[in-house]
């Protein structure tokens, strides 16, 4: 995908030639386990299933829509001060576009959160304007998926057996429900919520100085705590509002999930797609380092499909098949967009030309 000249004002910092090559095994070691697991499953049966789906398939495209104009809209409650000049609309094209670079660009989210800030300066958005607003959006989707993760953690408490009951569901409410508050009172105070992370790199950087990276860590998270605290103060509705979209974009995931195993015919609770988004996520994100997850995602969809018992030796495949081909289809949107805002803008107004990122 080519990108404006403006992104050579950031550049991205040097990778060794190390990560490069653990990118690449992972890469590969993914593609070997989606061969693996396929060769061993019923390969007429899967074809049986996504037959199954036809047409159906827009329902999942309907799905994802509703999750990503949910975090459009949160990263638009972000902006200390909207500009009127930018529809919602227009920030749904420029968000897809730079999530669509993240998926095939090797730096993943960085490469998309500098696309973004580069469509929205066309848009005679200043870079400062736009960087704190995708600070801060990105900090709540992290922040409700994390909310998320508590939940799953009951959910596959509960499937184990380990604890289960009304009680249980009422602590683990009661539970998340003060750790929300305990955080929205230190945002109020000005204390932050990064303080304590903080403090423990601060501690391992006395204990081990010669580990550079961490001063440079410690300051961004500085930087970030003081935009939250700050946006929180003087937005207190936008930023509660923003968090609950977040949030509710993620349990868009875990209905994704339900709306496959529903049309292929398979009984799954909408708790148990729950358990399910959480896991995938948290695989994907231990795999961040793999491009696009390649068989990260796929392996992860194995492992909870069969944790929470759904039927079906193969149906990970085609749950698998029809996620990457949701994915493929919003790459591709997001491709077109960007075609198009470029085509519109006529390049930036130095007359700067388009190059290869």
């Amino acid at each position: 995908m080519k990108l404006p000249s403006d992104l050579a004002e950031t550049p991205a910092p040097k990778k060794s030639r190390v990560h490069y090559i653990l990118r690449a095994a992972g890469l590969l070691l993914g593609i070997f386990l989606i061969y693996w697991f396929a060769s061993k499953s019923n390969l007429t049966g899967i074809w049986d299933q996504l037959k199954l789906i036809n047409v159906r398939f827009l329902l999942l495209i309907a799905v994802t829509f509703i999750a990503y104009f949910m975090v459009t809209i949160a990263w638009k409650l972000s902006f200390y001060r909207f500009p009127g000049h930018i529809s919602t609309a227009l920030l749904f094209v420029i968000r897809q576009t730079g999530e669509s670079l993240a998926q095939i660009n090797p730096t993943n989210v960085i490469a998309g959160e500098a696309l973004k800030a580069i469509l929205l300066k066309r848009k005679n958005i200043p870079y400062k304007d736009s960087i704190v607003s995708l600070t801060i959006s990105r900090f709540l989707v992290l922040f409700s998926a994390i909310t998320l993760i508590m939940i799953g953690v009951y959910l596959f408490f509960d499937q184990l057996k380990f604890m289960a009951g009304t009680a249980s569901l009422v602590s683990m409410i009661a539970l998340m429900f003060a750790l929300l508050v305990f955080l929205l009172y230190r945002l109020g105070n000005g204390k932050g919520i990064l303080s304590m992370p903080m403090a423990l790199l601060s501690r391992i950087k006395r204990r081990f100085p010669h580990l550079k990276g961490i001063t440079g860590t410690i300051e961004k998270m500085k930087e970030a705590d003081d935009e939250l605290v700050d946006f929180y103060k003087t937005k207190k509705v936008n930023f509660i509002i923003a968090f609950i979209l977040s949030f509710t974009s993620w349990l868009m995931g875990a209905s994704e999930f339900y709306v496959i195993l529903y049309l292929l015919g398979l009984q799954a609770s909408f708790l148990s797609c729950i358990a399910i988004e959480v896991g995938v996520m948290v695989f994907k994100g231990l795999g961040a380092f793999v491009p696009g997850q390649i068989g990260i995602e796929e392996y992860a969809s194995k492992l909870m499909l069969e944790f929470v018992q759904v039927p079906g030796s193969g149906v990970w495949v085609t749950v698998s098949i029809l996620r990457r081909a949701r994915q493929l289809f919003w790459i591709g949107v997001g491709f077109v967009a960007f075609l198009i805002i470029i085509r519109n803008t006529g390049g930036s107004k130095d007359g700067n030309p388009v190059y290869n990122s």
